[in-house]
């Protein structure tokens, strides 16, 4: 086993049930330009059928290696935390046992670390999703050609990010892309946040969660995160159950409960990469602009309305709307005031955690006017799910639609009545202060 002092870089590698590709995993591990007295590897068993242990100390000669195994499948989040417990260096990398890594991808990690002085940081690498070709030319020690590195086995994240607009959305939303394949973190960020949330037992974002969690600890700064093309894996084949994809709903639907926030809440819809960073960017944008235009305020409300919401039980939706007068059972989502039991920073096109029936009516002042064209009528088809009918108001406001973009804001009310007029029972209300649109 080598040895040496304290290592700058713990390599920590999640596996269960795939000897043969843990042990291509530690053999490219093995052929790194980061001198192996430079980085120790964890090997956590997640409750193995067959122990992998033996497939580790295979390597005890060439790696500071070490084996941590639980004897029941506790799942990934599990796996990762108690392999990342015996971690003593201040960076720590994940780097999935069906990964096969670069010889310099080691080095790009610890010198991304190195090179922020012992300031928080994240490194995402990207990888080469392999066929069979690919994998066996790893596997008989051949250099992989070309023709099994194109963009059909490229990294779908740097194809969603091809557009220059992609890489501009990335500071606002970085762990949309922070997949724990092949990824590294200061140990400091890692502890605080807790690791990974062992409640995420089944398949899928758990990862997302844990960097959304290490964003929002350092209060979202831009440049915490880097996605490094140079830093490279390659992902072997390996077998997909068809019930991840059901798995990974169930945990979306939890992370929608944990974070009661739009730009998890973005997630939800069936989207590339890409398209999640421009939303959360957009929103984000979004809630800024309306709220420094004087829109969402409760003023606009008109007084019948404002009465029935003092007796009702509703969602109100606006800036400044959690100072209302509400009857039992309401809940706002108002961007300007603290989150808390009954108010979350949300949008409301998912609404998960209303039950059907369980809303009298739905007040969206103003915001609804800045949801993109497909999200408008995910928010109306579910609301009307929860409630009896939706009150759309549109303040009185002189602002510029087009100084508002590139958010979007629905300023011509005929065009929007008509369209949704084939599809719901709509009505328009005209008043002192505001339109009404309700949406039955």
């Amino acid at each position: 086993m080598p040895t040496g002092g304290r290592p700058s870089l713990s390599v920590v590698v999640p596996a269960h049930d795939n000897g043969a590709a843990l042990d291509a995993t530690l053999h490219s591990l093995t052929r790194q330009t980061l001198p192996c007295d430079d980085f120790e590897v964890i090997v956590g068993d997640d409750g193995s059928t067959v122990s992998l242990g033996p497939v580790a100390e295979k390597y005890g000669d060439r790696l500071a290696v070490s084996f941590v195994r639980s004897e029941r499948n506790r799942g990934r989040s599990a796996n990762r935390n108690a392999a990342a417990a015996r971690a003593r260096a201040d960076t720590l990398m994940f780097l999935d046992a069906d990964t096969v890594a670069h010889p310099g991808l080691l080095e790009r990690h610890r010198d991304f670390h190195a090179g922020r002085a012992g300031r928080p940081g994240v490194l995402l690498g990207q990888r080469y999703d392999l066929d069979w070709a690919g994998a066996d030319a790893l596997r008989r020690g051949e250099p992989l050609g070309p023709a099994m590195l194109d963009a059909e086995r490229g990294d779908p994240r740097l194809e969603d990010t091809a557009h220059p607009q992609r890489m501009r959305d990335f500071p606002h939303a970085p762990w949309v892309l922070g997949l724990t394949h092949n990824a590294s973190v200061d140990h400091e960020s890692f502890r605080r946040v807790g690791g990974f949330d062992e409640a995420m037992i089944k398949w899928g974002f758990e990862d997302l969660d844990f960097f959304y969690r290490v964003f929002h600890l350092h209060g979202a700064p831009p440049e915490l995160f880097r996605l490094d093309v140079d830093a490279c894996s390659y992902h072997l084949p390996h077998f997909r159950r068809t019930t991840n994809g059901l798995a990974s709903m169930d945990n979306m639907k939890y992370l929608l409960r944990k974070h009661l926030r739009y730009d998890v809440e973005v997630l939800y819809a069936i989207n590339t990469f890409g398209r999640h960073l421009g939303r959360i960017r957009l929103y984000g944008e979004a809630i800024d602009a309306y709220r420094r235009g004087g829109l969402g305020r409760p003023a606009a409300l008109p007084p019948a309305l404002r009465e029935e919401l003092a007796t009702s039980r509703a969602l109100v939706v606006g800036n400044g709307v959690a100072a209302l007068d509400l009857g039992a059972g309401s809940h706002t989502f108002d961007h300007a005031a603290p989150p808390g039991e009954t108010n979350a920073h949300l949008l409301g096109t998912v609404l998960q955690q209303f039950r059907t029936g369980t809303l009298d009516l739905i007040v969206n002042v103003d915001l609804w006017r800045c949801l993109l064209p497909d999200d408008l009528p995910a928010f109306l088809t579910r609301g009307l799910l929860k409630a009896d009918r939706i009150e759309l108001v549109a303040s009185r406001t002189d602002l510029d639609q087009r100084t508002l973009l590139p958010v979007p804001l629905v300023a011509d009310l005929d065009y929007l009545v008509d369209m949704l007029g084939s599809h719901f029972a709509v009505t328009v209300a005209a008043h002192d202060a505001a339109t009404v649109v309700t949406v039955r």
